[in-house]
C-alpha cells in the first residue's frame, strides 16, 4: 500500500475516509444521529477499505461496541486478521481490568523500535479486554506522554466523562500486518462529528499531511 515508486515512496493509510464528506451526505438531523452518523461511517470505513483490500471479508459483531473486523484468513487472504474500528456509546469505567487476559494476550514488544503498549480501541474500564479490541499502539501515545498522546488522552477523558456519549475508534494501516501505522478518535460532539488522527508507526514512510483532517 505505497504511492509512487523508489524506496521513498509514501505508504498509503487504509481505510483514508475523508469525514468532511458527511455533511454533503447526511442531512442536518442525521449529523446529529448518532445512528445516521454509525450508518454512514462503517459505509465509509467498509467502502474506503475494501478499494484497497479487495481480498478482503468484513464482518461486524457487538462486543462492548459494533466493532469491523476483516477476517482476511477466511478468504485466503494475503493481510493479517485485524479489527478496522469500533463505534458505540461511552460506559461508566467501573470494571477491574482482566490481568490475566492481558498478561495471556501476545506483547507486542519487538514489532517497533519504539516502546509499545497493549492499546484498547475501548477503555478496559468499559469492558473493552478482549482480543480484537487490543492492538500494539505506541506508548507515548497511550500514555499521553508525547504532544499527540496528550491530545489522545484528552479525547479518551472526553468521551468518558459523558457517559452516553457516541464516539469510534477507527485503525488505519499502512501494510499487511495488525499492526496500525494510525488511530483515529472520533466523538459526536454538539456541533457535530469531532475526528483527530494520530500516528501509530514510526517505521514506515507516511505523509505528515495525512493526520491533519483539517478539524
Amino acid at each position: 500500500m505505497r504511492s509512487g515508486s523508489g524506496t521513498d515512496c509514501l505508504v498509503l493509510l487504509v481505510p483514508d475516509v475523508d469525514y468532511s464528506r458527511m455533511p454533503s451526505e447526511l442531512s442536518a438531523d442525521q449529523q446529529r444521529d448518532p445512528a445516521g452518523v454509525s450508518a454512514w461511517l462503517v459505509g465509509a470505513w467498509s467502502e474506503a477499505y475494501c478499494s484497497r483490500v479487495p481480498d478482503s471479508l468484513l464482518l461486524e459483531f457487538e462486543e462492548v461496541a459494533t466493532f469491523l473486523f476483516d477476517q482476511a484468513g477466511a478468504a485466503d487472504a494475503p493481510q493479517a486478521d485485524r479489527t478496522i474500528a469500533a463505534r458505540g456509546f461511552s460506559r461508566p469505567g467501573h470494571r477491574l481490568r482482566d490481568v490475566a487476559y492481558q498478561r495471556a494476550y501476545p506483547s507486542p514488544a519487538g514489532r517497533a523500535a519504539r516502546p509499545l503498549d497493549k492499546g484498547h480501541m475501548v477503555a478496559h474500564g468499559a469492558g473493552g479486554d478482549f482480543g480484537p479490541n487490543i492492538f500494539p499502539q505506541d506508548r507515548e501515545l497511550n500514555r499521553g506522554w508525547s504532544a499527540a498522546g496528550k491530545r489522545y488522552r484528552a479525547l479518551e477523558r472526553e468521551i468518558a466523562a459523558i457517559p452516553g456519549t457516541f464516539f469510534f475508534c477507527c485503525l488505519l494501516y499502512g501494510d499487511d500486518s495488525d499492526f496500525p501505522a494510525a488511530v483515529e478518535l472520533g466523538l459526536l460532539r454538539l456541533g457535530g462529528l469531532y475526528v483527530e488522527r494520530f500516528r501509530n508507526r514510526f517505521d514506515l514512510p507516511v505523509n505528515p499531511a495525512v493526520f491533519d483532517l483539517g478539524r
